[in-house]
């Protein structure tokens, strides 16, 4: 065990005590909202870019990041505020403890996702500015296991970040 595996489990469990004490409808709800958001941000964003282009005179590479993030966050609330009203419903109907034990786990699910996202980068941006010594993921026992979650969620997201990150001799050879 390495200092990144330290790492990971240090994130884990706060994901798991985080989950715990938001319970699972709100967890879940930021799940979903996660996925949702990038998912909606992919394939909708263009009507706030359009929107933007049409508002604002900023250069258009600001207009496409300003749409993205303006259609995730859009989404993202809307079913974040939808979990809310459902944990203040499943409180009413005595489910607290069911509902704080399942939402340790997916706390835990939804920080190994992020988590596995955050990998991923680092693992990318390594290749090219190399700032961990390669050796640390291959002897880390939890790096291969917590960076496999998300190309499992999101396969078309990250094909495309693999695919703009290819280093110089990737692209050469």
């Amino acid at each position: 065990m390495n200092i990144i595996d330290v790492i990971i489990v240090v994130v884990l469990i706060l994901g798991f005590v985080r989950g715990a004490m938001r319970g699972l409808i709100v967890e879940l709800a930021s799940l979903v909202a996660i996925v949702a958001g990038i998912y909606g941000a992919i394939h909708f964003s263009y009507f706030a870019i359009d929107f933007l282009a049409k508002s604002v005179s900023w250069d258009e590479k600001y207009i496409q990041l300003a749409g993205f993030a303006i259609t995730f966050l859009f989404i993202a609330v809307c079913i974040f505020f939808i979990g809310k009203v459902l944990t203040e419903l499943a409180g009413l109907m005595a489910l607290g403890m069911v509902n704080r034990i399942l939402g340790g786990v997916f706390g835990l699910i939804k920080f190994a996702f992020v988590l596995s996202v955050i990998l991923m980068f680092i693992e990318g941006f390594n290749k090219n500015i190399t700032f961990i010594q390669e050796g640390k993921f291959k002897t880390s026992i939890l790096f291969q296991p917590v960076k496999r979650i998300a190309p499992l969620i999101l396969p078309p997201i990250l094909k495309e970040f693999e695919e703009n990150n290819k280093t110089e001799q990737e692209l050469n050879s």
